[in-house]
């Protein structure tokens, strides 16, 4: 059974009975935090879904860096970024799995040099996006339907042209078209797979809440997940998480 953990007025989760349990033992989650299954219709207290339940051993406190949060400087918490914003100390943990750390380059170097390339950049670091995302979830299909996307709009373009030079007297031929269509619906499968595969694992194993728009994915995947890819390579290098924007 899944836990969400409330405290003024954010939410957190799921987490698993061990999850709190361990949490709990480490300070992170408090035992007047509220607590709140699938399965239930109200909050209750953290020390009522524990009960009499024998917390583990606790774990040795992980360092924090110091940051400023809302007015008190010099507290402990791991910072959000230059908002202002921080987990106190004893807020729930974001845990970091070892997991490779995607590609730091700013969306807007990618776009710039996406036009210099008249958009075959584009398709290259679509490839490396959907490549990380099958690195931490292997399961993913993103990567197969970009590389079916990209190799059906390249044929439709060569042998439709081809196709139609070739039967001009008899009319136009509706091949390129076809593949043309396809390899639209394709891209929009593959980045939508992405975008599902990347809130899935950043709200379940490495739980930052990453929620992704659908519109600026529909537009402007490429450049849209390397800023959130850019977000969580700071995160990891430096443990500041910035904030979504």
């Amino acid at each position: 059974m899944k836990y969400y953990i409330q405290r003024q007025l954010n939410e957190y989760g799921p987490y698993t009975l061990a999850d709190l349990q361990r949490y709990v033992a480490q300070g992170n989650i408090l035992l007047t935090d509220l607590a709140r299954s699938e399965g239930m219709t109200e909050w209750v207290p953290v020390s009522q879904v524990l009960g009499n339940i024998p917390m583990p051993a606790q774990a040795a406190p992980t360092p924090q860096p110091t940051g400023t949060v809302y007015g008190s400087a010099g507290t402990e918490g791991t910072m959000y970024g230059g908002t202002g914003m921080a987990y106190n100390a004893g807020q729930p943990a974001m845990p970091m799995a070892n997991t490779p750390v995607p590609t730091d380059l700013h969306w807007a170097l990618v776009l710039l040099i996406g036009i210099f390339t008249c958009g075959l950049f584009n398709y290259v670091w679509l490839i490396i996006e959907a490549a990380y995302v099958k690195k931490i979830k292997p399961e993913s299909k993103g990567l197969l339907f970009i590389i079916l996307a990209i190799a059906s709009g390249f044929f439709g373009g060569f042998m439709g042209g081809l196709l139609n030079t070739m039967h001009r007297a008899a009319g136009p031929n509706p091949l390129g078209g076809i593949l043309s269509i396809g390899s639209i619906v394709l891209y929009l499968i593959a980045v939508f797979q992405m975008k599902s595969d990347l809130e899935d694992y950043y709200n379940r194993v490495e739980p930052i809440h990453l929620q992704l728009s659908g519109v600026m994915t529909f537009f402007f995947a490429v450049y849209y997940f390397q800023h959130h890819f850019s977000r969580i390579a700071q995160w990891k290098k430096t443990g500041v998480l910035q904030p979504q924007g």
